[in-house]
């Protein structure tokens, strides 16, 4: 049993991005700029430009030409939106779907390492000491999990089905047209 414990803390943290957890660039000629996280350089950007690493290359955005942002994510939303800000550019609202979907995600995740933290806590207390050392992990995970979710947001049941299948299919889309952009900037570089 330590063994599930320590293994479902460690599948709690690792999270693997997609498309929808892009910061997406609308900029006023039209065209959008996706960035990951890990693309985006803070650092290195300036009061005027934001910086972005791709295929081993810098590039400069001049936050002028940025019309708007826009979120598919609310953990990507979390961990950037602060930077972005600093730029005072639009922020589009995020849909009422991906919030439902993201909350919702980080509730069940948080009801998940409860079930976890209660198991761990009674086997230490009961059965065996070593569960002492592992306890406390789901325990942290839990805490920190349902402060993030906004319950006002979280759904379940069909609810739960229609916005699963609603955000499968927006990612969907988004890796869709992020091919297309990839196979349209292949061919323009070999013409």
């Amino acid at each position: 049993m330590p063994i599930a414990v320590l293994t479902q803390a460690i599948v709690s943290a690792i999270s693997i991005p997609t498309e929808a957890d892009n910061i997406n660039l609308h900029m006023k000629n039209g065209d959008l700029i996706s960035l990951t996280k890990a693309e985006l350089k803070e650092k290195k950007s300036t009061p005027t430009d934001i910086v972005y690493k791709r295929d081993k290359e810098y590039h400069k955005i001049p936050v002028h030409e940025i019309d708007y942002v826009r979120y598919e994510s609310l953990d990507t939303y979390d961990k950037t939106v602060d930077f972005i800000e600093e730029y005072n550019l639009m922020i589009q609202e995020i849909d009422e779907h991906v919030l439902e979907y993201y909350n919702t995600k980080r509730y069940k995740k948080s009801r998940t390492s409860q079930t976890f933290a209660v198991a761990g806590w009674t086997l230490a207390l009961t059965a065996n000491p070593l569960f002492w050392a592992v306890a406390p992990i789901p325990t942290t995970q839990a805490v920190l999990t349902m402060k993030k979710a906004d319950k006002t947001h979280v759904v379940s049941g069909k609810e739960w089905k229609a916005v699963k299948k609603a955000q499968k299919e927006k990612v969907k889309d988004l890796k869709e047209k992020a091919k297309m952009e990839e196979e349209m900037e292949m061919l323009a570089s070999n013409l």
